[in-house]
């Protein structure tokens, strides 16, 4: 194998990876927007999810475009990972608990600054690729949204603890 077919394998493997993560991130991010659907954030939550989806397209283009095809195998283990992911306990069993809301968005900051790196790597071995840098744009503005509405949501509810 020479380099450039190694590179192309690790490359495939990347994007395969990052279109699994998406396929998960994606489903999280609406799921999320759906929860919070009756909260003051709902507009800003809803606006999110569908960026991510439109992330999640910009990806499988950039796929489509370098000939690979995302594991159908990956997706599934992912999104079941997701939805495993949502069965924990906060505090509540009948309704949704503050810290749901707080993990999630959590969650999401690092879902989105993996993407971010993910156009920034995208950017070295792919340079032809279109349209990154505003995909990295994209991103630090949801980094910016989810780090506001993480703040806000720490301030209600847990405030500033005496001890």
């Amino acid at each position: 194998m020479t380099a450039t077919e190694d590179q192309e394998r690790l490359l495939h493997i990347y994007l395969d990876d990052h279109a699994a993560g998406a396929t998960a991130g994606a489903h999280r991010a609406a799921r999320l927007a759906e929860a919070e659907s009756d909260s003051a954030d709902a507009a800003a939550l809803a606006r999110f999810a569908d960026d991510v989806q439109q992330d999640f397209e910009a990806l499988l283009a950039v796929m489509a475009t370098a000939g690979v095809e995302p594991s159908r195998m990956k997706a599934h283990l992912a999104s079941i990972a997701e939805k495993v992911g949502t069965l924990k306990l906060n505090g509540r069993v009948l309704d949704r608990s503050p810290l749901s809301t707080i993990v999630e968005l959590e969650a999401m900051q690092m879902a989105v600054r993996g993407k971010r790196s993910l156009w920034e790597t995208l950017q070295v071995a792919l340079p032809s690729a279109t349209g990154l840098d505003t995909l990295i744009g994209r991103a630090d503005e949801q980094l910016s949204l989810l780090s506001n509405l993480h703040a806000a949501r720490i301030a209600n509810a847990l405030g500033q603890l005496a001890r």
